[in-house]
């Protein structure tokens, strides 16, 4: 028997909570800072339960986090470190599906004091991602081959069916997280040159690129240069992960933070400023139309059907990028019925003992269910559900801070995965099939 401990109640977490209830001897906790939804989670489950919880008390969650044998961190990242160090004080596992941050990885020397696993990135990017490429790489390192070249490409995006607006997205959550990370400068490397993109030139880079027999555009996420080590790649010559969007949406919001939208500073205004005076405000006072002047026709028009420039009020009080996201979420939300969808694809050039080389795809691509889990939830909460249990299990067995990239935690969780229909389909051609240009095109346009 184990008894977990979930924290959040959010849109992943209803696959997760229905995984783990397939054992009848697990015991679940659903603890949130609204009982209500983590009494919807639990309702459907015998062996599930829903309490109320504050993650910022620390004292009280390390005295409840002992109680259980791991504790599934669900809430936003900002609240991760808090969680960890409760674990910690508890010496109880934890899971994440976040990013590990320095402020986590700090605490690496505390949780193998503690004997404790803290397992992050094994949601679907990060998560899954890192399970099918290490499975590749370490499968062509025990040959004696090298990884030459590796690009992954990750996208959660309305299905083709659902993609009805002008900026090709939409959000069943807050948007403020995947807005900010649109401040961010990347780093990748191509053709063994370090390249860094400036955060103001990020979405300017966009490139296309066709996957999966869809049209998109792709841009680079973060830091890619980490995972030459993570990876264990020191021999990669061009390594870059990044983000895939349907073409367009770059330019409107390229043209969004050149109009002030991404704003982290609040910006003095009355309750009846419309959003026509609250632009020319963001701009120094500049008119509209003046604006419109100097700015790309097609992400205009998107922004325009969004409502920036019409005369309904904004939300005072808040600063740009909130009244933007406010705006996201109330103009581009999920209908019920509609399907969103995941794609993800590594691309490897690997180099033989020999000399030649060959070139490897590896697709995953899936809808959600109507009226069902969106494929968001389903590929962020099964790992991380599965994870946690091969943790309590004694199948993983590392301590301190831990990243999905080893067999004992790959292997098994990608053979779960399978059996919840989540794999990969694989291609691979000879380099006299195929060619650099012609596989990675897409860095080739550069």
């Amino acid at each position: 028997m184990a008894k977990f401990l979930v924290l959040g109640a959010g849109l992943v977490v209803a696959p997760l909570v229905e995984y783990l209830c397939r054992r009848v001897d697990n015991t679940i906790v659903i603890a949130n800072n609204i009982l209500a939804a983590a009494q919807d989670l639990a309702a459907p489950f015998k062996n599930a339960s829903a309490e109320l919880i504050d993650v910022t008390d620390a004292q009280a969650l390390q005295n409840r986090a002992a109680d259980f044998d791991l504790v599934l961190s669900m809430v936003p990242p900002t609240f991760h470190p808090l969680v960890a160090k409760a674990c910690i004080g508890a010496k109880t596992h934890m899971v994440s599906a976040s990013y590990q941050s320095g402020e986590m990885l700090a605490l690496s020397a505390q949780a193998e004091a503690a004997s404790i696993t803290i397992l992050n990135e094994i949601g679907l990017d990060p998560g899954i991602d890192h399970l099918s490429a290490m499975q590749i790489i370490d499968a062509a390192h025990a040959k004696g081959e090298q990884i030459e070249a590796f690009v992954s490409w990750c996208g959660g995006l309305p299905a083709p069916d659902d993609n009805d607006n002008p900026l090709g997205y939409k959000f069943s959550w807050n948007p403020k997280g995947a807005i900010l990370v649109l401040l961010n400068e990347a780093r990748y490397k191509q053709a063994g040159k370090n390249k860094i993109i400036a955060s103001e030139n990020l979405m300017n880079w966009a490139k296309p690129v066709r996957i999966g027999g869809l049209d998109l555009e792709c841009y680079p996420n973060r830091n890619s240069l980490l995972y030459k080590d993570i990876y264990n790649i020191p021999e990669v010559n061009t390594l870059i992960r990044g983000t895939l969007r349907y073409p367009g949406f770059c330019a409107v919001m390229q043209l969004a933070k050149t109009l002030g939208l991404f704003g982290l500073e609040n910006v003095s205004v009355s309750n009846t400023t419309t959003w026509n005076e609250y632009i020319s405000i963001l701009n120094g006072g500049a008119s509209v139309e003046t604006l419109r002047d100097n700015a790309p026709d097609k992400p205009w028009q998107a922004l325009d059907w969004l409502g920036v420039f019409s005369d309904n009020p904004i939300h005072a009080g808040l600063t740009p990028v909130d009244v933007f996201c406010d705006l996201l979420l109330a103009k581009l939300p999920y209908l019920d019925g509609e399907q969103d969808m995941i794609i993800l694809q590594h691309k490897f050039i690997i180099k033989r003992k020999d000399g030649t080389k060959y070139y490897r795809s590896a697709l995953f691509k899936s809808i959600g269910e109507p009226g069902g889990s969106s494929a968001m939830a389903v590929t962020v909460g099964l790992p991380a559900a599965m994870a946690a249990q091969l943790i309590v299990d004694g199948h993983i067995t590392q301590t301190g801070m831990v990243l999905p990239v080893s067999a004992n935690i790959y292997d098994p969780i990608l053979r779960l995965l399978k059996q919840d229909n989540i794999e990969f389909s694989e291609q691979v051609w000879e380099q006299d099939q195929m060619n650099d240009v012609e596989f990675i095109p897409e860095l080739h346009c550069i």
